[in-house]
């Protein structure tokens, strides 16, 4: 028995020892339970992923210069079968793109750039998904003009990541941000002064389409030439301004849009649009909607002549349309655009499917009446095209339809297009 206490005595003295041990070295939870502290953890391997920019002097053909790689990274073309997403003002084309685990982190990337606030921690642990997430934000939201890139943290526990925090690039202060959507929003309401209820979707795209153009100069060294900045503040900007443009004020219409990014003919990067009108998908180039950048100032077949300030050739076509000059190049899946219901030439009744001389009579008719001083119209397809040459210009039938007795044909063709315009000079 005695043998026994001793024993018990010295255990205790043992415990004591060891927790006035564990005490000193400030190992003790409350209640005075010994604490076993994990791995210490590390922040380590910080990543800065910056879109990149090239630029590209136009020459010969129309094309644009600076297109950010972060946008044109991951290829892809038009596909079908894949469904159309759900747009919302919130959240955009590309959101509905999205796996429900990446719509998630695009909520949270997206409140992290628009809050200006300190790095936030992200509900992955998977960094691969933070640059096509990234992608779709800047694709569906042409209002964030103040960012060029992100930036990531991972923190880990040994090898294991233990949490992910990320944070925009920022170009622009919060003061400076604030200035220039005072601008933004003088120049949206203005642009949109014209808009009423009566108007359908194809009423309001091309308003709003007529009126940027009419309002911007093309110029390669625009200031903040990559942003809406360009456009609405100081009223220059290339093919990326023209498109993020476009894209807000379809969205202050409620008009889904898209910025689609890819190629020219000549291969040359370039951005444009895919709007939602009427319930159907079509592609709008508004860069390209210039005639004057289009055409250029010295081209031989503008001297003399009244030159309209807008070309309609890209506003609302189909993708089949959209291919003959331009490359997609997108970074997710884009629909096929099949719709011809909303295009301009329709819905102006200048398309012809066949060589239509009441319709002609009509459209030249109209010219005149409206004062245009030129008056473009589309054929269906090279056939139709082919006709119509032969028609008014071999056979010379264009002299039906132009007035006056000393009336010339001067006409300019688009053959990727299939259309012809004349001067009623």
């Amino acid at each position: 028995m005695k043998r026994f206490s001793k024993t018990v005595v010295v255990i205790l003295v043992i415990l004591i020892f060891i927790t006035a041990l564990w005490a000193w070295k400030g190992e003790l939870l409350p209640g005075g339970l010994p604490r076993f502290l994990p791995q210490k953890e590390t922040a380590e391997e910080t990543e800065s992923l910056t879109a990149s920019e090239e630029s590209v002097n136009s020459t010969e053909s129309p094309t644009e210069e600076t297109v950010p790689a972060a946008l044109q990274e991951e290829s892809g073309t038009e596909q079908e079968g894949q469904g159309t997403p759900s747009v919302s003002q919130e959240t955009g084309y590309a959101y509905g793109l999205l796996a429900e685990e990446e719509q998630q982190l695009y909520r949270e990337m997206l409140q992290a750039i628009t809050g200006f606030g300190r790095a936030a921690e992200l509900s992955t642990l998977n960094p691969d998904l933070l640059e096509p997430v990234f992608n779709s934000i800047m694709a569906d939201h042409p209002e964030i003009f103040y960012v060029d890139g992100y930036t990531y943290t991972k923190h880990t526990l040994g090898e294991e990541i233990h949490k992910i925090t990320f944070s925009g690039q920022y170009t622009l202060t919060q003061e400076q941000v604030r200035e220039r959507e005072e601008g933004i929003e003088r120049y949206s309401r203005q642009a949109l002064a014209g808009i009423h209820t009566g108007m359908d979707d194809y009423q309001k795209i091309k308003y709003i389409y007529d009126y940027m153009i009419e309002h911007t100069d093309y110029r390669l060294d625009a200031p903040e030439n990559q942003t809406i900045c360009s456009v609405f503040l100081y009223g220059e900007s290339v093919c990326q301004g023209y498109a993020k443009a476009f894209q807000f004020l379809c969205g202050r219409l409620g008009i889904p849009a898209v910025l689609v990014t890819g190629r020219v003919k000549n291969g040359e990067p370039h951005a444009w649009d895919m709007v939602l009108a009427d319930g159907e998908w079509y592609y709008v180039d508004p860069t390209w909607g210039d005639a004057y950048y289009l055409m250029g100032d010295d081209d031989p077949a503008w001297q003399g002549k009244t030159r309209p300030s807008v070309n309609y050739d890209y506003l609302l076509v189909t993708t089949q349309q959209l291919l003959q000059t331009h490359k997609i190049d997108n970074a997710f899946p884009l629909p096929e655009c099949t719709s011809m219901t909303d295009n301009y030439y329709v819905r102006e009744n200048a398309y012809f499917e066949s060589v239509d001389e009441t319709k002609l009579s009509n459209l030249f008719a109209r010219g005149y009446e409206e004062d245009k001083g030129i008056v473009t119209l589309k054929c269906a397809d090279q056939t139709v095209y082919q006709d119509m040459k032969n028609t008014l210009l071999d056979d010379q039938k264009i002299f039906d339809y132009l007035r006056g007795d000393n009336a010339s044909a001067a006409y300019v063709d688009t053959q990727e297009q299939f259309t012809l315009s004349f001067w009623l000079e």
